[in-house]
């Protein structure tokens, strides 16, 4: 019965943590912040299988990493040197249809990668592509020359 408290505790103590952390902060986790928050099953697993029978190591590591996320994100949005710092800048991988080697090189990014964005709007030909830009949330956005008309990607299914 022990384990089904211990359980129960560390339910209650993540709802209420990512309660905290909020709502836009969960769609739009970095995935440093995410891998950093797939930690916290380690740090309770040895507590919650009764290995380690003090629940303190594993709440104080779990909160520690919680802390850390909440703060990033608060200082970055409030402070734009912060943000600078904390959060990726969008880099310009294709300009008027010429892909840009040493930006796909820097982001590692395959020709293919681009292509593949492409298509999921309706764009077929580079020579059509104004720019395309990696954001910071890692997707691929493409913006058509003037004249082209885009599907969204829900579009094609």
């Amino acid at each position: 019965m022990e384990t089904v408290w211990r359980v129960a505790f560390v339910y209650v103590l993540m709802w209420a943590c990512f309660r905290v952390v909020g709502k836009r902060e969960l769609t739009q986790m970095t995935p440093f912040e995410l891998v950093t928050l797939l930690f916290i099953p380690q740090l309770f697993s040895r507590a919650l299988t009764r290995q380690d029978y003090s629940m303190t190591n594993a709440l104080v590591g779990a909160m520690t990493l919680f802390l850390l996320v909440f703060l990033t994100s608060t200082l970055s949005h409030r402070y734009p040197r912060v943000r600078s710092v904390v959060q990726a800048k969008p880099s310009v991988l294709l300009h008027r249809g010429q892909l840009l080697s040493a930006a796909l090189d820097r982001e590692r990014i395959s020709p293919n990668d681009v292509f593949s964005a492409m298509h999921k709007v309706g764009v077929e030909q580079l020579d059509d592509v104004e720019w395309a830009i990696l954001e910071a949330d890692g997707k691929i956005a493409i913006i058509p020359k003037n004249g082209m008309g885009l599907r969204r990607p829900s579009d094609t299914l």
